[in-house]
């Protein structure tokens, strides 16, 4: 059986279709809230509904992403991948956001909208360079972000496969337990001398690109340190103390910290596990970034047109099931065929990657 296969039959018998979908939905609902102006629902006070659907998502990614440079530590096939994964689907909802919706709901007349140079350096976002407006799309929305407020994580999201791939590349996963000390030296940075929630209590901004990537690099260390915890009573066991970590973090008033410290073990693990409904979550496709990248246009339109005929949670109900269904087109049509060109990894290669995936030092 090939490693492709293996990884299929696995992806097939766990939980994280399940979580991922979650995760959206929770940025989804989230950012309903901010778009009808009223404040979002938070989680651990410093953060969010929206962005801790955000977290783990980061903290899932660099699990997932771990595992896949692991089977094939190939610089160009793992770049091809990851962009088989993301460019399709998100050339596709920026093509529909700007010369479909554009056109539809701008105030402008049609000729100045695109001879406008915001029209056509919306797709820089292609290149990982985002472009956050459209000219008179949206003009009276409550958020600064429009017509889609979501694509400014994608970059930070590919600078951590980045920063994967060259730690990968100068050896430093060989050495689980020194890459083990450089998210703690980075989350130890952020969180206590950098002082991010401090920061943001005085009315500072977050380093997202820091903050993120401490997630991210979390699951990374999930991953590589997985014999650890993946049995079910140490799996039990982690919890625990992550749990009663959390709770002491909470007392004293750290709750991002104690979001980073329980985020990525518990949705990891959740996704790991292998539950008899939610393994089968995902038959019908993974919808989860379908969701994140569409829901926001879908809802700024949905607002749009029928913000004062409609309740909160009509409109949410309409965002939701139009949303949902955009991003079950978007698998079928766009993302899986995509993904079926993701480059084969040779024998020789996958063992070679496995090999030097093994910790020099355990």
């Amino acid at each position: 059986m090939t490693h492709e296969k293996k990884a299929e039959l696995s992806h097939r018998t766990n939980n994280f279709d399940f979580v991922r979908f979650v995760a959206a939905t929770s940025v989804l609902i989230s950012h309903h809230f901010a778009l009808s102006a009223l404040p979002e629902p938070l989680v651990l006070k410093y953060q969010t509904l929206g962005g801790f659907g955000v977290f783990v998502f980061f903290s899932i990614s660099g699990f997932l992403v771990a595992q896949s440079w692991q089977r094939d530590p190939n610089l160009i096939r793992f770049a091809h991948r990851r962009l088989l994964r993301i460019w399709p689907g998100l050339l596709c909802v920026l093509l529909l956001c700007a010369l479909v919706l554009g056109p539809i709901v701008t105030t402008m007349p049609l000729a100045e909208y695109f001879s406008d140079e915001l029209t056509w350096t919306y797709f820089k976002t292609m290149l990982f360079q985002v472009q956050p407006f459209l000219q008179g799309v949206f003009p009276q929305s409550p958020v600064a972000y429009i017509p889609n407020g979501v694509l400014w994580t994608i970059p930070i999201e590919v600078h951590c496969y980045g920063y994967l791939a060259l730690l990968g590349m100068i050896g430093v996963l060989r050495w689980r337990w020194l890459l083990l000390a450089m998210t703690v030296a980075l989350a130890v940075w952020y969180y206590g001398i950098h002082d991010a929630e401090g920061v943001f209590r005085s009315g500072g901004g977050r380093i997202h690109e820091v903050e993120f990537a401490t997630f991210f690099f979390s699951g990374v260390l999930l991953h590589y340190f997985r014999e650890i915890w993946s049995t079910p009573a140490r799996a039990l066991m982690t919890l625990l103390l992550a749990v009663v970590m959390g709770s002491v973090l909470v007392a004293l008033d750290h709750q991002l910290i104690a979001a980073f410290v329980i985020t990525p073990f518990i949705f990891v693990a959740l996704g790991n596990a292998s539950f008899p409904v939610l393994r089968r979550f995902g038959r019908f496709g993974d919808l989860s970034y379908g969701i994140y990248i569409y829901a926001f246009p879908v809802q700024q339109t949905i607002i749009w047109a029928l913000g004062d005929r409609l309740s909160f949670l009509q409109s949410l109900g309409m965002a939701l099931a139009i949303t949902f269904v955009l991003a079950w087109l978007s698998w079928h049509l766009i993302e899986q065929p995509a993904l079926r060109l993701k480059p084969k990894t040779p024998r020789a290669a996958s063992r070679e990657g496995q090999l030097a995936a093994q910790p020099a030092v355990s």
